[in-house]
């Protein structure tokens, strides 16, 4: 009789327990280290989405939710943007750095800083050459200490140009669309500031009046339709000084703008400004120098005012030509 053959593996179940618990813990640490892998790259994307969002709040069209601030100068806006786009990884707003400039390692200037909602220093070039440019960072490490990723900060930058005018041609005179403030002011299609082939000469219309002594100070114009100019810089020349003469306040439209003692040498420069130093569009505002004791003028007294907008020239005082 022919027994049949059993065959059997000479293997037992003691040495399989054996070579599974060698290789369990290898197995799980490749997956644990795909699944870290996928983590990291999770948090990158979501930086990346956070500073291109916060980007695209800051230089949109129009003015925040509760309305009246631009959304370039709206700072809790622009990081909520960011905030809101965060899923694995709370960003806090010293996370969040936001500046603006004229292109790519181009007049670079931080502002919003953190703890600051809303900045009205900064207001964007009527040329459509300003970016709002915002950088997003969130430390990352791994859940376990074991897996070989080192620590680092995860970091991503976004910027966006801001539109503040297009240009619309419709087979008549061009119409310039002010979206900041909703406002379309023809122009000619042969204007006078263009040449043919040549770039439009500066569209900011500011003026001054003939600088006064008693009081001391001059009044600033904005005559533009739609734009709201700030003052970046005044700069005094020649106030006639008895011994100790000094600078003590500067004020616009009434309101203190500058405080403080500094010797009214030629010329004396100023531009750590507080409060409100802008002046609205078709209004004007004095600017009143008060000096620590009276002075005769001598005719060679004059003041210049740079402001914040590049397209707006200094005015100076000098310049007969700048009057009203």
């Amino acid at each position: 009789m022919i027994k049949p053959v059993h065959s059997h593996s000479d293997k037992s179940p003691a040495q399989a327990m054996v070579e599974f618990a060698l290789v369990i813990p290898i197995l799980l640490l490749i997956i644990y280290g795909l699944i870290e892998v996928g983590r990291m790259l999770f948090i990158y994307n979501t930086v990346f989405s956070a500073a291109r969002e916060a980007a695209r709040y800051g230089a949109a069209t129009g003015v925040n939710a509760d309305g009246g601030v631009p959304r370039y100068q709206d700072c809790e806006g622009i990081r909520s943007a960011a905030q809101e786009s965060g899923f694995l990884s709370n960003f806090e707003e010293a996370n969040i750095l936001i500046w603006h400039d004229d292109g790519e390692d181009n007049n670079q200037v931080a502002y919003c800083m953190p703890g600051k909602s809303v900045d009205r220093g900064f207001s964007p070039s009527i040329g459509n050459s300003s970016r709002v440019r915002v950088q997003v960072s969130v430390d990352y490490a791994p859940i376990l200490s074991f897996i070989p990723l080192q620590p680092l900060t995860i970091s991503s930058v976004s910027a966006r140009t801001i539109l503040v005018n297009v240009p619309v041609y419709a087979g008549g005179p061009a119409m310039t669309y002010e979206l900041d403030n909703a406002v379309a002011s023809p122009t000619s299609a042969t204007s006078p500031n263009t040449a043919s082939g040549s770039s439009p000469k500066n569209k900011c219309d500011v003026r001054h009046s003939i600088l006064k002594t008693a009081p001391f100070g001059v009044t600033i114009y904005n005559y533009n339709s739609a734009i709201t100019v700030h003052i970046q810089e005044i700069q005094i020349w020649s106030p006639p000084s008895p011994p100790g003469q000094t600078v003590t306040s500067l004020n616009l439209g009434g309101a203190s703008i500058w405080e403080g003692n500094v010797e009214s040498d030629s010329p004396s420069f100023f531009d750590a400004f507080m409060g409100d130093v802008s002046i609205r569009p078709r209004t004007q505002k004095f600017l009143h120098i008060i000096l620590s004791k009276n002075y005769q003028p001598d005719g060679s007294e004059k003041v210049v005012i740079d402001f914040l907008e590049r397209e707006c020239p200094d005015l100076n005082t000098s310049n007969m030509r700048q009057l009203p």
